[in-house]
């Protein structure tokens, strides 16, 4: 390949910015009429990171699946981004994953075959860096590249985190910056810095393993913060807890270039959407900016994530989380069930 294939020109929407808005989604999931055996202990019912599945053993199996088109420009950061994302829903969940099966959909009129070698590569790297290892997968000839993996992995019962357990009085902690959506919109664009693309890049590539860290403390909830958003997921996280939250907008952590992308106005479909999904269940106070409401709402791809844990054990929480995601922080708490479920002041 002697003239370098910039992987963003190739599709039209990228990441976790290309999934279906969450809004029409949980009415479809709502129609359904799913058996539910007792050994499916977490299902499609509060829209939680994976379903959890009773071994019978004191262990939990934790599926789940990922895939999308291509975020980042490099092929293999690309692959490497797919697995991460793919992986951090069982860590959201408090396990460890095992094996990864590969989703692939390549257009071989667009794109020539040796792109796979570094796509695969470092996705590859991301699997076995996780503990687990590529065990197959599928592939299909398509219009457009897409990439992602199907997880299992594991988790003793009682350590088991969903997104349905946050109790009043809680810290909310997020572990990673947000603005992936608006600063890789911003990249296809080509109106970017270095800086702000190689913080973004590392940023997603960075896995969510934190169960290690969180051993000696509550976790009353958690999630991983990616295509709904910031607040799409807070939301998912109240409803299902039957609390609310108040989110300290002045808190919320940005990555570099992130707020100023979305002054230059480097939205995509996902923030509308977003918007759509949370705005009967959510209010802002008058002094939050514009370009705090647009990243609340930001589609992470690969985001980090995000715990809800008693006061008490909130400093020991972030202490720990801080060893490996230095940028942890503490972005507001839990209270009882409201008029709205989340305010952001």
């Amino acid at each position: 390949m002697s003239e370098k294939i910039l992987l963003t020109q190739t599709v039209k929407k990228g990441g976790c910015a290309a999934k279906l808005p969450a809004g029409e989604l949980r009415k479809v999931l709502g129609n359904l009429k799913l058996r539910n055996p007792k050994e499916l202990l977490v299902g499609t019912e509060t829209m939680d990171d994976a379903a959890l599945w009773d071994l019978g053993d004191g262990r939990l199996m934790i599926q789940t699946l990922d895939f999308f088109t291509p975020i980042v420009d490099d092929a293999e950061d690309f692959g490497a981004i797919a697995a991460v994302n793919s992986i951090s829903d069982v860590y959201a969940m408090g396990g460890e994953p095992k094996t990864a099966l590969s989703i692939l959909a390549f257009p071989t009129a667009v794109l020539p075959m040796e792109l796979l070698e570094p796509l695969m590569r470092g996705a590859v790297e991301r699997i076995e860096a996780a503990g687990a290892c590529l065990a197959g997968g599928h592939s299909i000839d398509d219009d457009t590249l897409k990439l992602g993996f199907s997880v299992t992995g594991f988790v003793a019962k009682d350590r088991a985190w969903t997104n349905a357990g946050a109790r009043a009085g809680d810290v909310l902690i997020l572990t990673k910056p947000l603005g992936t959506g608006t600063l890789m919109s911003a990249l296809k664009g080509g109106d970017i810095t270095p800086e702000a693309r190689d913080s973004a890049i590392a940023s997603m590539k960075t896995l969510n393993r934190a169960a290690d860290l969180m051993s000696e403390v509550r976790v009353n909830s958690a999630t991983d913060v990616t295509g709904f958003g910031l607040l799409g997921h807070l939301v998912q996280m109240m409803r299902a807890s039957g609390t609310s939250a108040i989110l300290e907008s002045r808190s919320l952590p940005a990555l570099p270039g992130a707020l100023h992308a979305l002054r230059e106005g480097w939205t995509n479909r996902a923030h509308v959407t977003n918007e759509s999904y949370v705005k009967d269940e959510v209010t802002f106070a008058e002094t939050v900016s514009s370009e705090l409401k647009l990243l609340a709402h930001d589609a992470q791809t690969s985001g980090g994530l995000l715990f809800s844990v008693p006061e008490k054990d909130a400093d020991r929480a972030l202490t720990a989380l801080r060893t490996r995601f230095p940028l942890t922080v503490p972005i507001g708490s839990v209270v009882g069930k409201g008029s709205k479920i989340v305010t952001v002041n």
